[in-house]
């Protein structure tokens, strides 16, 4: 298993992130071709070396700028990028987070939302930046060590606030924290989302070997070395059981024909499974349970949907694990075109199950006018006859 562990050793930021990850061989040159395509133009960023005591890293240097965005003209930039599907979907789950925390603790609607300092361009480039950075690394998981919070109290448009900010310790629940008597802000709201949408929240990283590790640096000086550090590692452990969240709202109050078009929205939102079942109510009523498994990055979004969607006023959720067969995917040719099928395999890379892609058939058998039994059957055998060849 591939491992990134961060050790946030002087607290956790957007730019120090992506410094660490620049040291740690994300290539620099990726980033600038990535905020290219941000319109119209965004500030000049320059990585450079500094030397922090005996520690040498990176150290991000990002120009003037005084433009700011709002909530939904952030999210248009990140969803209409030009880029993978993985980055737009991770620097969407960090901004997810990062406005639901702003949204509880204003208690004030999403719609109506204002986001301040973190309106500003810089946002934007941090998550982007991040995302690809560590969709780079190809990590099977992400570790992070305990978050560092300052103390005292920091200024900000909102006056004088305590330190840390209610929006970073709302975006940290659930994650390790340590307190310092510096009175800065350790750890930023960006910072906390990247630990909150990557890292596991619960059980230890585990034992691993070390590939490289990236410093990124800052300039504060102090008794402790202003850094944050990553390692890219490698485990014996295996990669399949995952951290999930469960969620789970009964209705019955709902119209039911709209049930199965809510399910395919919270499916495409990131869901990895949307079940939906009878169950006895108060008074005897009738009604239905949604559970819904998701993982954790996408759990704030998966719960905005629940609600918008429903007409549940509340649902329950649980930290869960499930374990998956680890799969590939491969197009096999037919006498009526390429089929896909999914390959199973075990902790040992042994094949336990294939499974033929339902909608290639389909496709066949809508082409030819057959049963879909009888191009299933078709498509098995010619599978079949493949896989036993020389060409398999």
């Amino acid at each position: 298993m591939k491992i990134l562990y961060i050790d946030p050793v002087f607290g956790m930021s957007g730019d120090m992130m992506i410094s660490a990850l620049i040291d740690a061989g994300v290539p620099f040159e990726g980033l600038e071709r990535l905020l290219g395509k941000i319109p119209p133009e965004v500030p000049s960023i320059r990585p450079v070396r500094l030397t922090q005591g005996v520690i040498s890293g990176i150290h991000l240097e990002i120009g003037p700028s005084a433009r700011h965005l709002t909530i939904a003209e952030m999210e248009q930039v990140l969803t209409g990028i030009d880029t993978e599907k993985p980055v737009k979907d991770d620097a969407m789950g960090m901004l997810s987070i990062i406005v639901a925390a702003e949204s509880k603790i204003h208690d004030i609607s999403r719609d109506r939302l204002h986001l301040h300092e973190l309106s500003h361009i810089d946002t934007v480039i941090d998550l982007l930046c991040v995302a690809y950075g560590i969709r780079f690394l190809a990590a099977d998981k992400v570790f992070c060590g305990p978050v560092p919070c300052g103390s005292g109290t920091i200024t900000t448009s909102h006056g004088s606030i305590p330190n840390p900010p209610p929006v970073t310790l709302e975006i940290l629940r659930g994650h390790q924290l340590v307190f310092y008597e510096d009175t800065l802000e350790l750890t930023t709201p960006t910072g906390a989302a990247i630990a909150a949408y990557y890292a596991q929240k619960e059980g230890k990283a585990p034992a691993f070997r070390t590939v490289r590790e990236g410093y990124g640096v800052g300039t504060y000086e102090s008794s402790r070395p202003d850094v944050l550090r990553v390692f890219v590692g490698e485990s014996d452990e295996l990669p399949y059981d995952e951290d999930v969240e469960v969620i789970e709202a009964d209705i019955d109050d709902m119209e039911m024909e709209y049930v199965g078009a809510v399910a395919e929205r919270i499916r495409a939102a990131g869901a990895l499974d949307v079940l939906f079942f009878p169950v006895s109510m108060k008074k005897g009523r009738m009604g239905l349970r949604l559970s819904v498994t998701t993982e954790r990055r996408e759990f704030e979004k998966i719960v905005e949907i629940i609600f918008a969607e429903t007409t549940t006023f509340g649902m329950r959720f649980r930290g869960s694990r499930r374990r998956v067969l680890r799969r590939e995917e491969v197009a096999i040719p037919t006498s009526r075109g390429p089929v896909r099928i999914k390959m199973g395999f075990d902790a040992r890379g042994g094949l336990v199950k294939t499974h033929i892609e339902f909608e290639d058939v389909r496709s066949i058998a809508d082409a030819t006018g057959i049963p879909y039994r009888e191009a299933l059957e078709m498509v098995r055998r010619e599978i079949e006859a493949f896989v036993e060849g020389p060409e398999f």
